[in-house]
């Protein structure tokens, strides 16, 4: 586990940003294939769903937290595209950010 931490971490304080698989492996000073091989080993995941994760659980976050429309929280948390934002997140959550937002609206 302590040879992913360095992977891990880059992925959490570089969610909102365009990340390769190749920056990460650079930062846990790994190849790619290795890492890939240890991640999905001991973690049970991929590391492309580990990001996602991470992007969808700040995404969560900030819906909850500030008025900032879909939109924005979409490209707050690294995603460029609209369409593919709503999609992974009704693929993780279930709902789309909308119905979640909804779902969770504060009264």
């Amino acid at each position: 586990m302590s040879q992913l931490r360095p992977a891990m971490e880059f992925m959490e304080a570089n969610y909102n940003r365009p990340i390769t698989l190749a920056d990460i492996a650079h930062e846990a000073h790994l190849s790619v294939s290795r890492l890939a091989h240890l991640f999905r080993e001991q973690m049970g995941i991929t590391l492309i769903d580990y990001l996602t994760n991470v992007r969808i659980n700040a995404a969560k976050r900030l819906m909850l937290k500030t008025e900032m429309n879909c939109t924005q929280v979409c490209f707050e948390v690294g995603y460029n595209n609209q369409s593919y934002f709503t999609r992974t997140f009704k693929q993780v959550t279930g709902m789309t950010p909308r119905q979640f937002r909804q779902a969770n609206k504060r009264t």
